[in-house]
């Protein structure tokens, strides 16, 4: 008798979840208001507001401030070359390297870099999400030497961007002597270079990097630009790139 009545409770029950289930819609939105908060200097803080986030924040801030190493130059982002932006592209170039050997050059688009000015002294994990705060990824491309010349000139359009292994004149808002790994460019070989996955989908006007053949990966720039502090500081050196002339304007 309990069995029976156990499995007419069990039948039951899948009877009336059929009957939900059959009678459950998706809801879509029907209307929506929404309004500006403007958040000035000036603006009162919700207390109640700050007291919900305080034990993320400080678990934020712990991380943030953890230092990773350190630099003995002034860091600056500037045009047609800077301190900040040789760094994070001899950065992208080495961690391009250790993904595929044959990769013969970086490049960082300007705009990406996303404060001006680092200070001579430690470096913490804060400052560099300060530095790149984007979730852009490490992307390995295939470049004709026609492709190479279209960045090129591209770049010298924008005044120039961060370059590894890379070097050019800019004349005309146009790229000329460009070499790459020390060489003059080559319009029937095919280059692998280190970018960002912005620049591989055609972002900031890069529209010839959309059919290209590119190795996609999952490694965040921001990473990678960790790890490269952190490696110089694992072998007790401080940051200190120097100003090579990669690009420059022709006399």
């Amino acid at each position: 008798m309990i069995k029976r009545y156990r499995s007419c409770a069990l039948l039951a029950a899948i009877a009336v979840l059929a009957m939900v289930s059959a009678c459950t819609h998706p809801y879509y939105v029907q209307q929506h208001t929404d309004h500006l908060y403007v958040v000035e200097k000036d603006t009162r803080q919700d207390s109640a507001f700050v007291k919900m986030l305080h034990p993320y924040k400080r678990g934020v801030d712990t991380q943030m401030q953890v230092l990773i190493g350190r630099t003995d130059i002034p860091l600056t982002k500037a045009q047609p070359e800077s301190t900040l932006g040789n760094f994070m592209a001899d950065a992208t170039l080495e961690a391009g390297k250790k993904l595929d050997p044959k990769t013969v050059a970086a490049v960082m688009n300007y705009g990406g870099i996303r404060i001006n000015y680092i200070n001579p002294g430690p470096i913490t994990k804060g400052k560099i999400y300060e530095l790149m705060p984007f979730d852009n990824m490490l992307t390995i491309v295939e470049m004709p030497g026609t492709a190479i010349q279209a960045f090129c000139d591209k770049m010298a359009v924008y005044k120039g961007w961060p370059v590894s292994n890379i070097s050019f004149a800019i004349k005309d808002k146009k790229a000329i002597n460009i070499t790459i790994d020390g060489q003059a460019l080559n319009e029937h070989i095919v280059y692998k270079i280190a970018v960002n996955d912005y620049i591989a989908r055609g972002g900031d006007n890069c529209d010839f990097m959309v059919p290209l053949k590119k190795r996609h990966t999952t490694i965040f720039l921001r990473d990678i630009l960790i790890a490269y502090v952190e490696r110089l500081n694992k072998e007790n050196r401080p940051l200190h790139p120097e100003l090579e002339n990669r690009i420059r304007y022709a006399e």
